[in-house]
């Protein structure tokens, strides 16, 4: 049989369910057998829309995740600058320990060395 062939089936419905596939036929303006085909056609609709809800649904997880990934990095970015700027160089840092040192401390760092990064850590 070609797809254009068309086959008679009878059908035992309720006067009531018959009364309302005609009115639902009327008000698409197709015939009763027409409509009957058409929801023969889309009886699988259901299942393949919830298939593509159900992989959009994905998707938008997916996109939600990296979304707050990327409100996360761009946090950080935004901090970066205040950070660097609270932060002291190792010649500011040394000069610091300098400044603030007694005589002692520097005569025994002209040997040691100045310990820069304890004071950073202030």
């Amino acid at each position: 049989m070609s797809q254009g062939e068309k086959k008679q089936v009878a059908v035992r419905i309720l006067i009531r369910q018959k009364a309302e596939l005609e009115r639902e036929a009327t008000e698409n303006g197709v015939s009763r057998s027409e409509y009957i085909r058409s929801i023969l056609a889309d009886r699988h609709r259901p299942e393949q829309l919830e298939q593509t809800i159900g992989r959009k649904d994905n998707r938008i997880a997916e996109l939600e995740q990296q979304l707050a990934e990327r409100s996360r990095v761009e946090e950080k970015i935004e901090d970066l600058p205040e950070k660097i700027r609270g932060e002291m160089s190792y010649s500011e840092c040394r000069q610091r320990m300098l400044d603030n040192a007694s005589p002692m401390e520097r005569l025994k760092w002209r040997i040691t060395g100045v310990p820069v990064e304890e004071s950073n850590k202030e």
